[in-house]
Protein backbone atom coordinates (compact mmCIF):
# COMPACT_ATOMS: atom_id res chain seq x y z
CA UNK A 1 0.00 0.00 0.00
CA UNK A 2 1.42 3.37 -0.96
CA UNK A 3 2.21 6.01 1.61
CA UNK A 4 -0.25 8.54 0.16
CA UNK A 5 -3.12 6.05 0.17
CA UNK A 6 -2.28 5.10 3.76
CA UNK A 7 -2.49 8.79 4.72
CA UNK A 8 -5.89 9.17 2.98
CA UNK A 9 -7.25 6.07 4.73
CA UNK A 10 -5.96 7.27 8.09
CA UNK A 11 -7.49 10.77 7.66
CA UNK A 12 -10.74 10.12 5.81
CA UNK A 13 -12.65 13.06 7.30
CA UNK A 14 -9.94 15.58 6.46
CA UNK A 15 -9.63 14.22 2.92
CA UNK A 16 -13.43 14.32 2.43
CA UNK A 17 -13.69 17.93 3.62
CA UNK A 18 -10.80 18.94 1.36
CA UNK A 19 -12.35 17.23 -1.65
CA UNK A 20 -15.71 18.91 -0.93
CA UNK A 21 -14.01 22.33 -0.71
CA UNK A 22 -12.32 21.80 -4.09
CA UNK A 23 -15.58 20.59 -5.66
CA UNK A 24 -17.55 23.51 -4.21
CA UNK A 25 -14.99 26.01 -5.54
CA UNK A 26 -15.10 24.42 -9.00
CA UNK A 27 -18.90 24.57 -9.07
CA UNK A 28 -18.91 28.12 -7.73
CA UNK A 29 -16.79 29.25 -10.68
CA UNK A 30 -19.42 28.20 -13.24
CA UNK A 31 -20.86 31.24 -15.03
CA UNK A 32 -24.51 32.09 -14.35
CA UNK A 33 -26.81 30.92 -17.18
CA UNK A 34 -28.36 33.67 -19.28
CA UNK A 35 -31.09 33.85 -21.91
CA UNK A 36 -28.86 32.31 -24.57
CA UNK A 37 -27.88 29.27 -22.43
CA UNK A 38 -29.25 25.89 -23.36
CA UNK A 39 -31.70 23.89 -21.26
CA UNK A 40 -29.09 21.30 -20.37
CA UNK A 41 -26.60 23.88 -19.06
CA UNK A 42 -29.32 25.58 -17.01
CA UNK A 43 -30.28 22.19 -15.51
CA UNK A 44 -26.63 21.24 -14.89
CA UNK A 45 -25.93 24.61 -13.25
CA UNK A 46 -28.91 24.29 -10.89
CA UNK A 47 -28.19 20.62 -10.11
CA UNK A 48 -24.49 21.18 -9.44
CA UNK A 49 -25.11 24.21 -7.23
CA UNK A 50 -27.78 22.32 -5.30
CA UNK A 51 -25.32 19.49 -4.63
CA UNK A 52 -22.69 22.04 -3.54
CA UNK A 53 -25.26 23.78 -1.27
CA UNK A 54 -25.02 27.08 -3.17
CA UNK A 55 -28.77 27.59 -2.89
CA UNK A 56 -28.62 31.35 -3.35
CA UNK A 57 -27.07 30.86 -6.82
CA UNK A 58 -29.76 28.31 -7.71
CA UNK A 59 -32.59 30.68 -6.81
CA UNK A 60 -30.86 33.55 -8.64
CA UNK A 61 -30.70 31.45 -11.81
CA UNK A 62 -34.51 31.32 -11.87
CA UNK A 63 -34.54 35.09 -12.39
CA UNK A 64 -35.90 36.08 -8.99
CA UNK A 65 -34.85 35.28 -5.47
CA UNK A 66 -38.38 35.40 -4.12
CA UNK A 67 -41.74 34.55 -5.60
CA UNK A 68 -43.51 37.08 -3.36
CA UNK A 69 -44.10 40.60 -4.65
CA UNK A 70 -42.27 43.34 -2.78
CA UNK A 71 -44.14 45.04 0.03
CA UNK A 72 -45.66 48.40 -0.94
CA UNK A 73 -43.84 51.45 0.36
CA UNK A 74 -46.03 53.86 2.31
CA UNK A 75 -45.71 57.43 1.11
CA UNK A 76 -45.15 60.07 3.76
CA UNK A 77 -48.20 62.19 4.61
CA UNK A 78 -48.52 65.45 2.73
CA UNK A 79 -47.37 68.49 4.68
CA UNK A 80 -49.94 71.28 4.60
CA UNK A 81 -48.59 74.44 3.05
CA UNK A 82 -49.73 77.81 4.41
CA UNK A 83 -51.60 79.66 1.74
CA UNK A 84 -50.89 83.33 1.39
CA UNK A 85 -53.45 85.66 -0.10
CA UNK A 86 -52.73 86.57 -3.71
CA UNK A 87 -50.55 89.60 -4.20
CA UNK A 88 -52.34 92.33 -6.14
CA UNK A 89 -50.08 94.97 -7.70
CA UNK A 90 -50.93 98.59 -6.76
CA UNK A 91 -51.69 100.96 -9.63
Amino acid sequence: MSTLWAYVVAHQTLFTLGAYAVLSAAIGSLPMPDNTSGKFYRWFFQFANTIAANLSRVSASFGTKSQQPPAPVAEPPAVPVAQNPPVVPKP
